[in-house]
């Protein structure tokens, strides 16, 4: 569920894994969390909304309205509220840290490659596919200044992560070869042609290089997606109390866990 979300946005944005292989993440537990109901935030109120279109709003300094209704709450009951608001604010946002942690890894990577090729702009259609892909993940979820979450968004998300992150797989691979074969064949010509084996030899140990070089950072990103993780699990938690605290809240919950 959670974990898929997490490990969609990650993998979509390491568009380099692609080439390493590294489509795994060793030591990343699953989070058994998903959205009851749909969630709109927009970095201070926060609104949610049951099946039935019926809607509970949380906005700082106001306190609870249900359905246009505002709930009296006590100053312990109002003190939960707005901890759970600034939360759900700070937290459910975070996940763009993770993808935005890969999307700067594959261009260190990407770096590294045109450095070595003394070529800083060999790879420039490759950040951009990056980018682009990043920015239209990014987009389902948020747009105009706010995050909109469905019902089960975490766990229908998987399929869309796995067509999105297939198709971009195809897109750099072919990408990121076409540039790098561009590169080394110039570097090879001479008057008798190309030396196809040294550019086997210089293809093969380029792959080499990626793959270790993803092998030694990946692990940071995996232990971001991981404390994204837990923290979802925790606000799960205070949701749970909250709801004891404020019984109104019981058909908004958010979590399911």
């Amino acid at each position: 569920m959670l974990k898929r979300l997490t490990y969609g946005l990650l993998v979509g944005s390491l568009l380099v894994t692609s080439v390493s292989q590294a489509q795994s993440i060793e030591g990343y537990q699953a989070c058994n969390v998903d959205l009851h109901n749909e969630l709109h935030l927009d970095g201070k109120a926060v609104q949610i909304i049951d099946a039935n279109g019926h809607k509970a709003i949380i906005e700082p300094n106001k306190g609870l309205s249900i359905n246009g209704k505002s709930i009296e709450l006590s100053a312990k009951q109002q003190q939960q509220l707005e901890h759970y608001r600034q939360q759900l604010n700070e937290s459910i946002p975070k996940i763009r840290e993770v993808g935005q942690s890969g999307v700067a890894l594959a261009n260190e990577v990407l770096d590294d490659v045109s450095a070595k090729f003394n070529n800083t702009h060999a790879f420039n259609n490759v950040r951009t596919s990056i980018s682009d892909y990043y920015a239209k993940l990014e987009k389902r979820y948020y747009h105009d200044g706010e995050w909109v979450l469905k019902p089960n968004a975490f766990s229908n998300m998987h399929d869309n992560w796995q067509k999105d992150f297939a198709d971009a797989r195809r897109v750099f691979n072919s990408e990121f070869f076409a540039s790098a074969f561009v590169v080394l064949q110039e570097k090879f010509a001479s008057e008798d042609g190309v030396n196809f084996t040294e550019l086997q030899k210089q293809l093969g140990e380029l792959k080499v290089s990626i793959q270790k070089k993803l092998k030694e950072h990946s692990p940071e990103i995996t232990e971001k997606a991981q404390n994204y993780c837990d923290s979802m699990d925790k606000l799960a938690k205070e949701e749970k109390t909250l709801v004891e605290s404020i019984p109104q809240l019981k058909n908004y919950q958010l979590f399911e866990i």
